[in-house]
């Protein structure tokens, strides 16, 4: 059972990239036959929120399209420079947040950008942008659709685009257990309590910060070779699963077989502990009974001591 850390002590939240609440919908570029009285309809909100509002508008604009303001329209609002004009220097707010939100996405996908290239990644990174732009003043969310952005945009690569959204998968992983809630643990001595005749209707309750996923590709690995300084090859599909956890200032990846997914993913489902353990019989059906145990007290032993959950529940009603 591989068990690789990241601590978490220099870890920091983000800045914000918008002001609070949804920013108002962009709307379409005034046409060349467009008069400035036309253009200037969004400034006749003269206060503060009104002006915060319309260069919100302009500079929350995808850079794929044009600037949702006019000439006359900027010039109205912005002062222009010796050697820019107002639109020109209003184009490089637009800019610069969204150099800002690819800084986010590297900083919440490196693996990804490393297998990428950080061009291709900069590219995949600005369809993101165009695609779920960014609604919130805090930014530790805004990565969360990159798996099935990878998975579904027809892009040309070298690198596979179920490996591309498995690696997405992990990384996300590990981003929503960073600002999971935290719970203390279940211990060993908190397991005392239960009656023996209760043990198969016993349901343990599942830590918030952690996340359970299976890929086609054995990811992790490729994850925790980049981390110890190596340049590892895009791997075969290769079917693999891991744990993400939280443990104090660490974030755990903890690798695992096919049968303990099977008996992991049934626990924090909710099933009864015997209907969990009865998935691995079925599992490890080609060792003997005593093998069997004996492996599965031992998974059990090493996700109570790892934090995995955090209070047992006997019968349906979870008391």
């Amino acid at each position: 059972m591989n068990r690789y850390p990241i601590d978490l002590s220099g870890h920091h939240e983000r800045a914000s990239a918008t002001f609070e609440g949804r920013p108002p919908r962009a709307r379409a570029a005034p046409s060349a036959a467009s008069d400035s009285t036309g253009a200037l309809d969004s400034l006749s909100d003269s206060s503060l929120r009104g002006r915060q509002q319309w260069f919100a508008r302009a500079v929350l604009t995808s850079e794929s399209r044009v600037l949702p303001v006019s000439e006359a329209e900027a010039r109205h609002a912005l002062t222009p420079g010796p050697r820019l004009g107002a639109l020109e220097r209003l184009d490089i707010y637009r800019r610069g947040y969204h150099s800002r939100l690819v800084e986010c996405l590297a900083d919440d996908y490196p693996a990804l950008q490393h297998a990428l290239g950080r061009e291709a990644f900069e590219e995949l990174c600005r369809v993101y942008i165009e695609h779920h732009p960014s609604h919130s003043p805090n930014l530790n969310f805004f990565g969360r659709r990159m798996a099935d952005l990878c998975r579904s945009e027809p892009r040309e690569s070298r690198v596979p685009h179920g490996f591309c959204s498995d690696l997405a998968t992990l990384e996300w992983a590990i981003v929503e257990v960073i600002h999971a809630p935290s719970s203390d643990p279940l211990t060993v001595e908190g397991l005392q309590h239960i009656p023996a005749n209760r043990w198969g209707d016993a349901r343990l309750v599942a830590n918030m910060a952690l996340r359970l996923v299976r890929f086609a590709y054995p990811v992790n690995t490729y994850f925790q070779s980049l981390r110890e300084g190596a340049d590892p090859p895009i791997p075969s599909a290769q079917e693999s699963a891991t744990v993400v956890y939280r443990s104090g200032p660490t974030i755990w990846r903890m690798d695992l077989t096919g049968p303990m997914f099977d008996v992991l993913s049934a626990l924090l489902a909710g099933d009864p502990l015997g209907e969990a353990l009865g998935r691995a019989e079925a599992s490890l059906a080609h060792l003997d009974e005593q093998e069997t145990v004996a492996r599965v007290m031992f998974w059990f032993r090493e996700w109570i001591s790892s934090g995995l959950f955090v209070r047992v529940a006997i019968g349906s009603s979870g008391t």
